[in-house]
């Protein structure tokens, strides 16, 4: 067996750099079938992606490229990248955008079967996984007749595009990412996941583009960094639900009275792709985040939460034996604009076990 690492630079107080790595495993495992990636955090500023390949010799920085480019080129043609319908008013809407209008009785039978004819063409595991994430438009949750209907209660809360002057998340930032980083050769690929240039085609090199899509503020994002991020958003299914909120969506929560939060695991040893997926959708990594946003003095908040100091615990030990070393707690933020809310995730803080913060004086 071959091995290969590739050493990513950002910090690990940023969910972008958290995201891009796992994408980037993501992708290098979906494209051959003998290839398995472990990612593990080295230090506050590396995470590590090894390549471990049955199949053939070591892959280089060049290959991995190649790689990422053929990925994106395969999304950029596909169908259901670009397939668009009109299910609500007159204007056409993308067939797989996880939030719409409210569809017509017609609109919601025709989206139907334009969603599943495009699901069954899907052409790997890690397509029907990424759109699962993504989620959809609900129409088995809250009342039709009630001011507080919206789909947007399927989709998840990954998905932070702000709805202003008709943007959506498929059509205005997937598909231009995927026609910019197919459209680059695999060196130009490289030194963008290496942070040796960013070059941000869809934002248009813009300071304050919205490349990022709410994974960091808006910034210079490197079109191929962020096409990794954005795929690593297949790691985190959404949950559908009939309570009258948007859908739950692993490792991002919200709690009542404060903004949502996104919770993180940090590791130092190699985990599989598969391993990450069982530990950021897990009750326990939940219940850390939870416990480092209303614990303390909240009697109230612990309560209504569970959070008793043996469940916490418990929590606490089960994340240990899966080798988390400490959690990082992403506020959200959300912009004042009622009709149309800008999010995006902040820099985080490290959350350390309770017996850790204990024995520091914390």
């Amino acid at each position: 067996m071959s091995t290969t690492e590739l050493e990513i630079h950002g910090r690990y107080d940023s969910a972008f750099t958290h995201l891009m790595a796992i994408g980037l495993a993501s992708i290098l495992d979906d494209d051959d079938a003998t290839r398995c990636c472990t990612v593990r955090w080295t230090n506050a500023n590396t995470v590590v992606v090894q390549v471990h390949s049955d199949g053939g010799g070591e892959l280089s920085w060049n290959d991995v490229g190649d790689i990422v480019r053929s990925h994106a080129a395969r999304w950029n043609e596909s169908h259901w990248l670009h397939a668009q319908g009109v299910y609500s008013g007159d204007a056409a809407r993308s067939t797989m955008a996880p939030r719409l209008g409210t569809p017509s009785d017609q609109g919601w039978r025709q989206l139907e079967q334009d969603r599943e004819q495009l699901i069954d063409g899907l052409g790997s595991a890690l397509d029907r996984r990424y759109l699962g994430a993504l989620g959809e438009p609900s129409y088995w949750s809250g009342d039709r007749t009630a001011q507080g209907y919206t789909p947007d209660r399927g989709a998840s809360r990954w998905e932070m595009v702000a709805r202003n002057r008709g943007q959506e998340f498929i059509a205005g930032r997937l598909a231009p990412l995927a026609d910019a980083v197919a459209k680059r050769d695999a060196k130009r690929i490289v030194d963008g996941l290496r942070g040796i240039a960013a070059v941000d085609e869809a934002g248009k090199n813009k300071d304050d583009s919205r490349t990022p899509t709410g994974l960091r503020h808006p910034s210079i994002t490197d079109n191929a960094q962020a096409w990794c991020a954005l795929v690593g958003v297949s790691a985190f299914p959404t949950m559908k639900s009939t309570q009258p909120k948007r859908g739950g969506s692993a490792a991002l929560f919200q709690v009542t009275g404060q903004g949502p939060y996104a919770v993180l695991p940090i590791w130092l040893h190699p985990w599989t792709v598969d391993k990450y997926r069982a530990v950021v959708r897990s009750q326990a990594l939940l219940i850390a985040g939870l416990d480092a946003t209303v614990g303390g003095d909240k009697a109230d908040a612990c309560e209504k939460y569970g959070l008793d100091e043996a469940t916490v615990s418990a929590s606490w030990q089960w994340l240990a034996a899966q080798g988390v070393n400490s959690v990082m707690l992403f506020p959200q933020f959300v912009s004042d604009n009622k009709s149309a809310p800008e999010r995006w995730l902040e820099t985080g803080r490290r959350i350390q076990p309770p017996d850790v913060r204990t024995s520091h004086g914390r």
